[in-house]
């Protein structure tokens, strides 16, 4: 901006009526935009409206190292990419572990959040089938666990709450968030931020899995209802506030956990529905694979042709909670930790049947 001295010297382009120039005096940026490294060459993000500087790379998606961040261009920028986040987070695609490495693994994300707060997303498939179950189940009540351990299905009692859920046929992913996670306003520009609850999270997370489907073309919404109390405690027949349906079936639930260390929220996306095998043992409630087929799909059984890596594509494109997730990977400290939460608690008989 210039100086009051120089229009009342004379000086300014007002009095000799020169043509201010563009960079002279810089007007308010409107959004809430932010200088970052481009992660492609090094140099400082443009202002994403423009104001500030030529737009670059806008960030208002997910971002892996194989894609970059989304290219803006010169020119009108795209309304999303005016709602810049402020949070850099961490993508993980860990493909198969064993069901108690599974729910060790998100612990130990869960435990470094109070040294490195670092929010995460993963994704994550299981080495053979599994039923894991929610934090205030008595698993030798659920099911037979000797048949399923004839059947060759783990047996793993998970931090969140919920139902049980049957593993091996789902896209399955973690999100871990810092105890004070502060997530941007996107419906409000007005509003930059605001505190994480619960039910907002839950809220987003469903629209942002609709999203997600929708982009793939298949017709998913989330369930506005209240709970089913008289339901059985199974997560596939059992659809909370912001589940995601398909043909008016649950296609996709989550559940969380939150404790001094942040919040950790486990889903699922069914991709297929488990054989008449695996269903048999999931209740010893005999009418209960029933239910499931009943009021349960899947994406591939509702007739759409989608591969786990599509789903994660289109997950990361869509998933705007105000935070960029960029690819990386565990930490020593966290393969360690781990590894000896898989040991000492997961695959132990004092966490699973107490």
């Amino acid at each position: 901006m210039l100086r009051s001295t120089e229009r009342s010297r004379g000086t300014g382009p007002r009095a000799t009526g020169k043509k201010r120039s563009s960079h002279r005096r810089a007007r308010a940026c409107p959004s809430p935009c932010f200088d970052l490294p481009d992660i492609r060459g090094g140099n400082p993000l443009g202002c994403a409206c423009g104001i500030r500087g030529p737009p670059r790379y806008g960030i208002a998606r997910i971002a892996s190292q194989q894609n970059g961040p989304l290219t803006v261009g010169r020119g009108p920028v795209p309304r999303h990419v005016l709602k810049m986040p402020t949070t850099i987070g961490r993508l993980l695609n860990m493909r198969k572990n064993c069901a108690a490495m599974n729910m060790a693994i998100d612990e130990a994300i869960l435990l470094a959040q109070k040294e490195q707060p670092r929010p995460t997303l993963r994704f994550y498939d299981w080495t053979q089938p599994a039923f894991s179950f929610g934090y205030f189940q008595d698993i030798a009540a659920e099911v037979d666990v000797a048949a399923c351990s004839a059947e060759g299905i783990e047996l793993v009692k998970r931090m969140t709450g919920g139902g049980t859920v049957v593993h091996g046929w789902e896209l399955t992913w973690t999100l871990i968030l810092p105890r004070d996670a502060r997530l941007s306003r996107l419906q409000n520009p007005s509003v930059r931020t605001w505190t994480l609850s619960i039910p907002d999270a839950y809220q987003r997370i469903g629209e942002c899995l609709v999203a997600a489907m929708t982009h793939l073309g298949i017709p998913a919404q989330r369930y506005v209802n209240a709970i089913d109390a008289n339901a059985p405690n199974i997560c596939l027949t059992k659809p909370a506030q912001h589940d995601v349906m398909l043909n008016g079936k649950k296609v996709a639930g989550v559940s969380v956990r939150r404790n001094r260390y942040g919040m950790l929220f486990q889903g699922y996306i069914s991709l297929a529905m488990p054989p008449d095998n695996i269903l048999a043992l999931i209740s010893k409630h005999p009418e209960v694979p029933q239910w499931v087929r009943e009021q349960s799909t899947a994406i591939h059984a509702a007739g759409y042709v989608i591969t786990r890596d599509a789903l994660i594509q289109a997950i990361c494109e869509t998933f705007q909670i105000g935070i960029t997730f960029l690819s990386g990977e565990l930490s020593p400290t966290e393969r360690a930790r781990a590894a000896g939460l898989a040991k000492t608690k997961y695959a132990a008989a004092a966490w699973n049947f107490r």
